[in-house]
């Protein structure tokens, strides 16, 4: 079963936080007058603070163009500014080297920003306000004096967004100055991008950003971050690159960037990210000889950026999500959407390269592509077709190894987007190379394991919830391992038991919602010897986790946000001309295994009747069941297609699973 998941896109682990201990961030000075500047501004003129005896407050905020929380809360300071007009005056500076005043005007202009927006050209007014991030904001009463400082609210910080915010810092300290009250909170956090400071480069340094960085770049970050990609800036170029500086060194350094959860030691993983010692390092020393050029004859090229397919040929056959284009809203909690289209495949087809293309690679923060197979189909096997990742390839099979697709099957597009701070609009496709039955040697297929039998308690730190993989091919071959968890996901391990030992086959320590990476092996792991495969997920209920909707409840199993899921799916290959080598079991050993198997499968059906028949007719309809299941699986159970489930159709689709 398919949760709707809520995760979170690379505009938010693009921010930071800035604290005390940041050496940057310094208190403003008290011998000058804050709101004594005069800076160019985007319409031609010059931007200061309006001295009329009608504007009791100003409010400076640093903003940059390109910072994803700059973008996400123009909006929201447009409407305070519009609120609280003409009590309060609104200012925008930007500070950024690699923001052009063309883009400074372009960002005012998407944002519907209604205040003046002033450039910083040698971040003077920066330094001497002390900011430290894009979008961090100043509240400065008529004395000059700051009475508030941080954050706008606390809706997005690193790795976490709200649906709405549950505090707003901004609004109250303007709403409890304009009182004549003091502002209970004066200063908080500010959280957004880092503000790189104007440095003198070292002309004797030995790393500059033609010759090495560079070359760091191409191999860590340029996939994602260039023109049209789902990065939110470009790393292609030395004055943008010089810009984002001290943010890509945070963003490395805390293990954000390159998005990567897997440890090192274990199975070796064909698609891990890790960007080396040796890379980050130069990364490091760039910074510190105050980020020289270098010679322009050494600038490598940039690989050729594919716009269109990436399949090995142009695909066979080419399905849209829709009729028409999903409209992304400007800001906000988009959840997931899901898109079923109907192939009209008569005959089983078989695919052996497929290929996600988003729509609008700018809010497309990933799509999963699933099959929904026709009623009566093995009910082990997850429809798992294909995805889009940033910076993940398209599904190219080996040869002989294909996906096959039965005849009135119907695909699932699974939709996550994250807003930019615009309306934006998206129509993703999926491509398909088909294969000759006759030319497959190895069915490639998803399965999994699921554990639905836990309650996680309040305040928990660690709580570990052990399950098994119910089936897997004899002699098949393990591909790649996908975990899947909620906010309070912790951590994961996928443990396998060959005559009696146990090996660690992929460990994740730091499991993190906002990216669901599917972990690929180097080399296909033979299931032949492995007895049995487990898994271990644990997770974090207590208040430390940022991410926690509410640390004083009990969670138990459920697709939305606020519940959890402890899931692995599993590709695997199986051989479609392998015989058996296991001794069959004797009778006794047969007997018993399948009074196990009556037994929890009647107590699967006695319990979903229990959790989900809201209405005690015995019966479990559509509108009774979550969404993911709903849309996978309900009609697969429901043999007799009246759209009810009872016992005696849910016990049969348990035989099949257990």
């Amino acid at each position: 079963m398919i949760d709707r998941l809520l995760l979170l896109g690379i505009v938010v682990l693009l921010g930071g936080v800035a604290t005390a201990a940041d050496p940057a961030v310094r208190p403003a000075l008290a011998t000058q007058d804050l709101l004594d500047f005069d800076l160019p501004g985007t319409e031609g003129g010059s931007v200061r603070p309006d001295r009329d005896s009608a504007v009791e407050l100003h409010v400076v905020c640093f903003l940059g163009t390109e910072c994803p929380l700059a973008q996400l809360y123009g909006p929201r300071l447009s409407d305070l500014a519009k609120r609280y007009a003409p009590r309060v005056g609104f200012i925008g500076i930007d500070p950024n080297q690699q923001d052009s005043m063309d883009e400074l005007r372009a960002y005012g202009e998407r944002q519907a920003i209604p205040f003046p927006l002033a450039k910083d050209h040698d971040q003077a007014i920066t330094k001497r306000f002390g900011a430290t991030r894009t979008p961090e904001v100043f509240v400065v009463d008529a004395a000059g004096k700051v009475r508030y400082r941080g954050r706008i609210d606390d809706q997005y910080s690193p790795g976490i967004a709200r649906s709405e915010p549950t505090t707003h810092d901004l609004r109250t300290a303007i709403e409890q100055l304009l009182s004549k009250k003091t502002v209970a909170v004066p200063a908080t956090d500010a959280v957004g991008c880092r503000i790189a400071p104007r440095r003198q480069p070292d002309p004797n340094s030995k790393v500059t950003f033609t010759d090495q960085v560079s070359r760091v770049l191409l191999r860590n970050c340029v996939e994602c971050h260039r023109d049209d990609e789902i990065g939110p800036f470009a790393l292609t170029d030395y004055d943008e690159v010089v810009g984002w500086a001290d943010m890509i060194l945070e963003v490395i350094d805390d293990g954000r960037m390159p998005p990567w959860h897997a440890a090192e030691g274990h199975t070796e993983l064909a698609n891990a990210r890790q960007m080396s010692d040796s890379d980050r390092q130069v990364l490091h020393d760039w910074v510190d000889a105050g980020t020289p050029f270098g010679k322009a004859s050494e600038l490598p090229g940039l690989p050729e950026r594919v716009a269109g397919w990436r399949l090995p040929n142009a695909p066979d056959v080419v399905f849209a999500m829709r009729d028409q284009p999903f409209a992304v809203p400007a800001a906000g909690t988009v959840e997931y959407q899901y898109f079923v289209v109907d192939p009209g495949f008569e005959t089983d087809r078989w695919v052996s390269a497929a290929e996600v293309i988003p729509g609008n690679r700018r809010v497309v923060h990933h799509c999963i592509v699933f099959v929904r197979p026709p009623d009566g189909t093995d009910f082990r096997e997850i429809g798992f077709l294909t995805a889009y990742v940033p910076g993940q390839s398209p599904t190219v099979l080996p040869a002989g190894y294909a996906r096959r697709i039965r005849a009135g099957s119907q695909f699932v597009f699974q939709m996550h987007y994250t807003p930019t701070g615009t309306p934006q609009q998206d129509m993703t496709k999926v491509g398909l190379k088909f294969t000759s039955a006759e030319s497959v040697t190895h069915e490639v297929l998803v399965t999994g394991g699921i554990e639905q039998d836990f309650e996680i308690p309040p305040h928990t730190h660690d709580f570990s919830v052990q399950g098994e993989v119910d089936w897997f091919p004899e002699h098949g071959e393990l591909l790649a391992v996908a975990p899947h968890m909620h906010v309070r996901g912790k951590s994961f391990e996928l443990v396998a038991e060959r005559a009696g030992k146990s090996e660690t086959l992929v460990r994740v320590p730091q499991y993190d919602f906002n990216w669901q990476h599917n972990y690929k092996f180097a080399t296909p792991l033979p299931l032949a010897s492995i007895d049995r495969l487990r898994f271990r997920c644990s997770f974090d209920n207590s208040a430390g986790n940022l991410s926690n909707p509410d640390p004083n409840q009990y969670v138990t199993w459920g697709d939305q946000t606020q519940e959890e899921m402890s899931v692995v799916f599993l590709q695997v290959a199986r051989s479609l001309n392998a015989k058996s080598t296991v001794a069959k079991p004797d009778h006794a050993a047969l007997v018993k295994q399948r009074a196990e198997r009556e037994q929890q499968a009647t107590a699967f059906a006695v319990d979903f009747i229990k959790r989900f028949d809201a209405n005690g007719d015995q019966r479990v309809s559509t509108s009774e069941v979550p969404t993911a299941f709903r849309e996978f699986q309900f009609r697969k159970t429901d043999r007799d297609g009246d759209g009810f489930l009872r016992k005696k159709e849910l016990l049969r689709a348990a035989r099949e699973r257990f």
